[in-house]
C-alpha cells in the first residue's frame, strides 16, 4: 500500500474495507502486516472443502478481515444508538480481537488439530501474549496492556477479576463470538459466494440496519422489523452445515486426512529410534515430523500451513508405508472415500453392515482399521440459553410490538425446530469396494 490515505481493501462480500489515518486503523493495517497475520493467507478457510466446491480456496486471512469489517460495522452502529457508550480503547480493542480471532489455526481446518491435540484457541492467546511474536509487539506499541486485555475475548477460563480490570462488557466480547456476531456473518456470506451455494445467504444490511441495544441489560436485540431476517440468517447456518460444511464428499475428504495423520503419529509411536521413526515418512517437512511426535513450540507451530502439509502428502506418496501412500495419495489425485449413511436406521441394522462392509474390505487387501471409518457431525442450528451447560450459549432476542424482547425461538414457529440438535452418521471406505458393499452388506441395513 502507498502512503496515502484512505488505505482500501478490496472484498469480493463487503467491496471497500477502508483504513484512515488514525491510530485505531494504524494498528489494525500493522497487524494485518505481521508475519503471524499473513500466514493466515495460507490457511484454507474450509480446508478440504475445494475438492467439491472449486471455487472454496479463500483463506483465513480474507476472512479475518471481513469479521473485522462486520465488528466496525456494529460498533458503528452502537455509536449510533448509544452515543458514548464504547469509548476509543474498548473500540480498539473489540476490532483487534474480530481481526485476530482466527490467528492461531493450524493447517486444513479441524482436522489437524482433532489429531494433534494442538489447540487453535490455546495458540492464538499464545500469539498475542507471547513476546517472541510481532502481533505482540504491534499490539504492546499501541498500549501495553492491550495483549492481556484481549484475552476477556479467547480465554474462557480467565477470572472475572481479570475481566473486570479489562473493562470489555460481555455485549462487546458477544461482538466477536456468540450466535449473532461478526464471525458468523462474514463466514456465512462469504462461504456462500466462494462455494456458489446461495444457502448462506442473508440480509445482513437489513439486520445491521435494526439491530438494537438494550443498553440496560447490556445485550443486542433485533427490532420486529427484522424477524424475518433473522429467520433467514439462522436457517442460512442450518443449510450451509447441511450442504456445504458435513457435505458427504468433503467429510470423505476429512476423515481420510484424519487418518492419514493418525497412521502417522501410530507409526512415530511404536517406533523408539530417532532415525528409524524419521524414515517413515523421509522427505517429511521437519516442523510436520514434530508437530506429530510431541508438543512443539510457537515457532514451529508458526511454520505449519496448508503448503507444509500438502508437502507431507507428497511425502506420504513416496514412503513405504502402503496405508500412508494410499492415503495421500487419494487425497492428493482426488481418488476419495465413498460413503454409506446409515442416519436414523436401527442399531441392529447397522451393526450388521459393518461387520459385513469390514470383510469385504479386508478380503480387498484394505487394513480396515485404515479404510473403514465412522463420521458422525453434529450441530445445533440455533442455541436456546441453558443455564446449565458448559459454555451457556447467548440468545437472539427480537423486539415486541409492545417494547419487550422476546427470544428469537419463541416468536417464530419456523427457528423452533432448529433448537434441537441433529446427527449426521456415515461410514467411509475405498471406492474400489464400493459396488461390493452396495451389493452385500446395504441390503443388511433394511432387515430391522
Amino acid at each position: 500500500m502507498g502512503d496515502t490515505w484512505p488505505k482500501v481493501i478490496r472484498c469480493p462480500v463487503h467491496n471497500i474495507i477502508p483504513f484512515e489515518d488514525r491510530e485505531c486503523d494504524r494498528l489494525l493495517l500493522a497487524l494485518v502486516n505481521t508475519k503471524e497475520f499473513q500466514r493466515l493467507r495460507r490457511i484454507k478457510q474450509l480446508g478440504l472443502s475445494e475438492l467439491v466446491f472449486p471455487g472454496a480456496d479463500h483463506s483465513r486471512f480474507a476472512h479475518s478481515i471481513g469479521v473485522m469489517h462486520v465488528a466496525r460495522r456494529i460498533l458503528d452502529r452502537v455509536g449510533q444508538l448509544c452515543p458514548n457508550r464504547v469509548d476509543e480503547n474498548q473500540r480498539t480493542a473489540v476490532l483487534a480481537a474480530a481481526l485476530l480471532h482466527d490467528i492461531g489455526h493450524g493447517p486444513f481446518s479441524h482436522a489437524f488439530e482433532k489429531v494433534t491435540g494442538d489447540k487453535h484457541e490455546n495458540r492464538t492467546l499464545e500469539i498475542i501474549t507471547s513476546e517472541e511474536t510481532e502481533v505482540n509487539a504491534v499490539l504492546k506499541n499501541t498500549d501495553p496492556g492491550l495483549p492481556q486485555r484481549l484475552k476477556v475475548f479467547f480465554d474462557e477460563d480467565l477470572e472475572e477479576e481479570a475481566r473486570e480490570e479489562a473493562e470489555i462488557p460481555p455485549f462487546l466480547a458477544q461482538i466477536v463470538s456468540s450466535q449473532l456476531d461478526a464471525d458468523r456473518f462474514d463466514y456465512l456470506l462469504r462461504d456462500s459466494h466462494s462455494t456458489g451455494a446461495e444457502y448462506g445467504r442473508f440480509d445482513i444490511e437489513w439486520m445491521l440496519q435494526h439491530l438494537g441495544m438494550d443498553d440496560g441489560k447490556g445485550r443486542f436485540f433485533l427490532g420486529r422489523k427484522a424477524l424475518y431476517a433473522g429467520e433467514t440468517y439462522v436457517f442460512a447456518r442450518y443449510h450451509m452445515y447441511r450442504s456445504v460444511y458435513y457435505h458427504k464428499t468433503t467429510r470423505a475428504a476429512e476423515v481420510m486426512l484424519r487418518l492419514l495423520f493418525r497412521r502417522f503419529k501410530e507409526r512415530l509411536k511404536a517406533e523408539t529410534n530417532e532415525e528409524t521413526r524419521k524414515q517413515i515418512v523421509p522427505d517429511a517437512p521437519p516442523a510436520v515430523y514434530r508437530a506429530f511426535s510431541t508438543t512443539i513450540p510457537l515457532g514451529e507451530y508458526l511454520l505449519l500451513d496448508d503448503h507444509a502439509l500438502t508437502e507431507f502428502a507428497k511425502a506420504c506418496t513416496r514412503c513405504r508405508d502402503s496405508v500412508l501412500a494410499a492415503l495421500a495419495s487419494g487425497l492428493l489425485h482426488r481418488r476419495l472415500f465413498k460413503a454409506t449413511d446409515v442416519t436414523a436406521l436401527l442399531s441392529p441394522g447397522v451393526v450388521r453392515f459393518s461387520e459385513r462392509a469390514k470383510k469385504i474390505i479386508a478380503d480387498a487387501g484394505f487394513d480396515a482399521v485404515f479404510a473403514y471409518e465412522s463420521d458422525a457431525p453434529s450441530d445445533t442450528p440455533y442455541k436456546v440459553y441453558g443455564p446449565d451447560a458448559g459454555k451457556p450459549a447467548t440468545q437472539i432476542y427480537v423486539e415486541t410490538p409492545s417494547g419487550g424482547y422476546r427470544e428469537l425461538s419463541e416468536c417464530s414457529d419456523s427457528v423452533r425446530p432448529l433448537t434441537k440438535e441433529y446427527t449426521l452418521v456415515r461410514y467411509y471406505y475405498p471406492p474400489s469396494v464400493r459396488d461390493r458393499i452396495r451389493a452385500e452388506a446395504e441390503p443388511l441395513l433394511s432387515k430391522e
